[in-house]
């Protein structure tokens, strides 16, 4: 695998503390999917005290320079400096002048897609960026980032922006403090007209009419703030606190975030950085900006022990600097200097922020999964079990780094683990039993990108089959094959536990992965079949910075002959997937441990037997 470049020149940002927000799965038996759930609204807890820090001093004002490259013939690289052009370098030749190369072109994608020396890589390398080059796919929840030439086209749409202003965001922002509930029955003439201007700003963006501005929280509206949040990367629902912020900020300033965190995206990946402020409750800003309009990081933990700073947007900023990204304003300019398409092909070298002295192209990582607190009663007797507790501890996702003597936690995520789910049983019926999520010591020996999921046995056809508006039924083909909207999202990676049989070390497959998940908002319940979740566009970061930091090879396309009937109202589908998608080997493999947890109920572990539905009583 290549290696990205690496910092060189420090800059810090102001860092604070990150506000609060409320925050699938699948496998081969213990980890199947669960499309249909949705959970719940999640109550909005208050945001922590922020943490006070000096300002950093400024950083030397660089000797203006013009670089030239040392060969004819080189892949040659144009360097920018505090938003002017410097010349250009050839790309091998960046590292040692202290300079990285960041890709900012619309062939782009995160590093588990990318193409070996002879430009082969995964399959679904085309399809991603034929979604991120869609002007409306609205994707990177799902873990597909727009390309910067979509984002900047965005910010550069007159005629919106312009429609914007007009709207004004005096009364959204007058009425941040409502209640969905307020807003639900638009009694209040505040909140009647926040809901006016909130409807005028979707009709701007083309997200519903404007004939439909009437005051009123219709499902029409509902609609348009579902592709609103799609958009800006918004997990709540309906009119929550994260959705009327948002919205608040009006479209330009919201265009010109979406830019950054396209950039921020890109610097992470060639600058190998995965430290985004979770592990030290800390978030640095990005040109003044805090980018993220939901909290993708647990809200119930003390800053960790020595937990890493936010590296990425320090480094996001540093960039942003760099390219003369300092305004929307100042955005547009640039882009307006670089002709009809000035992102389709660039690549930029510039400074960044140097390294921490641990990283390497071999780091020694580890994984910690804590399953928080575990209600491992029946289902009834676990919802009362869970109220009385009070504040449950969700499960949460740490990596640690060696740093000398010490360990370096480099972010703390919030993921999931198993509970209560549907199955279907060996004589057919449906039922529930509890999807445990082992503990101990694995590891991870593989990432497969853009994985196919293999349905169990147990898999209800319910989950497997649909009918189309025409009455016929139809296999969730979507749910299986590689894609977005995959059981286990983009990327995932198979826990194994090692077994030891004489000299010969046997790798046993629990079913339990970490991965993505087509069902992002899960994440907040904490709630899955046994695997362990991420949001999408952390565990593409994730498995970015495991290529960049482990030794890894590059095996390509993972056959199998998987095949499967499928017998429903009457009709047989046959399901055949060839392939389970592009293996990465990690060697060594990267350590897992799962712990416990607090273990809650009148047991020390959920019964093994199924409940069936038709029991009168699950307490």
């Amino acid at each position: 695998m290549p290696t990205g470049p690496r910092f060189s020149l420090s800059l810090l940002s102001v860092v604070r503390a990150a506000l609060l927000a409320p925050l699938a799965f699948a496998s081969l038996s213990a980890c199947d999917d669960d499309p249909g759930h949705q959970p719940a609204d999640r109550p909005r807890t208050s945001a922590p005290p922020v943490e006070k820090q000096a300002a950093a001093p400024a950083p030397p004002v660089p000797v203006k320079r013009t670089y030239t490259p040392a060969r004819a013939g080189c892949d040659r690289v144009e360097v920018i400096i505090a938003g002017e052009p410097a010349g250009s370098i050839c790309a091998e030749d960046a590292k040692a002048e202290g300079l990285t190369v960041v890709d900012l072109s619309d062939s782009w994608t995160p590093r588990v897609f990318s193409q070996n020396p002879e430009g082969k890589g995964p399959d679904y390398r085309e399809k991603y960026l034929e979604l991120a080059r869609s002007p409306s796919a609205d994707l990177g929840l799902h873990g597909i980032a727009p390309t910067l030439s979509v984002l900047a086209a965005r910010l550069g749409d007159d005629k919106r922006i312009s429609c914007d202003k007009d709207v004004g965001l005096a009364p959204i922002a007058s009425a941040t403090g409502f209640t969905s509930a307020a807003f639900k029955e638009a009694q209040n003439p505040k909140v009647r007209d926040a809901v006016v201007a909130i409807q005028r700003q979707l009709s701007c963006s083309s997200f519903m009419k404007s004939a439909e501005a009437g005051g009123r929280m219709t499902g029409s509206t509902q609609v348009a703030l579902e592709a609103f949040r799609r958009r800006h990367m918004i997990v709540g629902r309906g009119i929550d606190a994260d959705t009327v912020g948002a919205l608040a900020l009006g479209g330009e300033e919201l265009a010109f975030r979406g830019l950054l965190r396209g950039l921020r995206e890109r610097v992470a990946d060639a600058a190998g950085l995965i430290e985004d402020g979770s592990a030290s409750e800390q978030q640095a800003l990005v040109q003044g900006r805090e980018l993220d309009l939901s909290r993708f990081a647990p809200t119930t933990r003390e800053a960790l022990d020595g937990g890493a700073p936010d590296l990425v947007d320090q480094a996001a900023d540093a960039a942003a600097h760099e390219l003369g990204w300092k305004s929307p304003d100042a955005a547009r300019a640039f882009l307006a200097a670089r002709g009809k398409k000035p992102l389709a092909d660039l690549r930029v070298a510039i400074t960044l922020p140097k390294a921490p002295a641990y990283h390497s192209a071999a780091m020694e990582l580890r994984v910690e999964i804590d399953r928080g607190d575990v209600f491992v009663d029946t289902p009834g007797a676990a919802a009362a079990a869970r109220k009385k507790h009070g504040k449950v501890r969700g499960p949460t996702f740490v990596v640690y780094a060696k740093d000398g003597a010490r360990e370096v936690p480099l972010v703390r995520w919030a993921t999931t683990i198993g509970g209560w789910k549907k199955e279907r049983t060996e004589d057919g019926e449906i039922a529930l039993k509890f999807k445990e999520s082992d503990v101990g010591d694995r590891v991870w020996r593989q990432i497969i990108a853009a994985p196919a999921w293999l349905p169990p046995d147990s898999t209800p056809e319910t989950d497997l089959v649909s009918e189309t508006k025409d009455g016929e039924v139809a296999l969730k083909r979507d749910l299986i094959q590689p894609g977005y909207r995959n059981a286990y999202g983009l990327v995932m990676m198979i826990h194994h536990e090692a077994s030891l049989k004489g000299d010969v070390t046997k790798w046993l497959d629990h079913g339990i992965r970490t991965h993505g998940s087509v069902d992002y908002r899960s994440i907040a319940s904490g709630h899955s079949h046994g695997c362990h979740r991420l949001y999408n566009q952390l565990s593409l970061r994730l498995s970015g910075f495991l290529l960049e930091h482990r030794n890894t090879v590059r095996r390509g396309k993972m056959h199998t002959d998987f095949k499967k009937t499928i017998e429903y109202e009457g009709e047989t589908i046959e399901l055949d997937v060839p392939s389970r998608g592009y293996l990465y080997e990690l060697d060594p493999p990267v350590p897992v441990k799962v712990l416990t947890g607090n273990v809650i109920g009148d047991e020390d572990k959920p019964i093994s037997s199924v409940i069936k539905l038709d029991e009168p009583s699950q307490g």
